[in-house]
């Protein structure tokens, strides 16, 4: 089972989010840089496609800090505790509820990716 049913969220969103998801899947010792890189395109360019709303920006801000928690986290220990890796798939279930209530915003409308 998919920890990350992005079931019912924009595919002009999850195609945006996908490469956040998989950096988090993957996440080893000294792929740190990588995923903070990663989760930082990926957060800028879903708040480049969506209405803000407070719920939205909530989620993404949690998402964004529990992403660097761990990355840091990966960097400076051999093992990572289950509670960051916990934290990081809450954030990311999260913030994958709220985008399946996001609205595009007027630039994604006025581009023809409106969904």
């Amino acid at each position: 089972m998919d920890p990350f049913d992005t079931s019912g969220v924009p595919p002009v969103l999850v195609t945006l989010l996908t490469p956040w998801l998989n950096a988090i899947e993957i996440s080893a010792s000294g792929i740190g840089e990588h995923v903070t890189a990663t989760a930082a395109h990926s957060f800028m360019a879903l708040r480049r496609r969506i209405e803000l709303t407070p719920s939205l920006e909530q989620a993404l801000a949690d998402a964004r800090a529990a992403t660097d928690t761990l990355a840091t986290a990966i960097d400076r220990r051999r093992v990572v505790p289950l509670w960051i890796r916990d934290a990081v798939r809450k954030a990311m279930i999260d913030l994958i509820a709220a985008l399946r209530r996001a609205e595009p915003n007027a630039v994604t409308r006025e581009l023809g990716l409106g969904w």
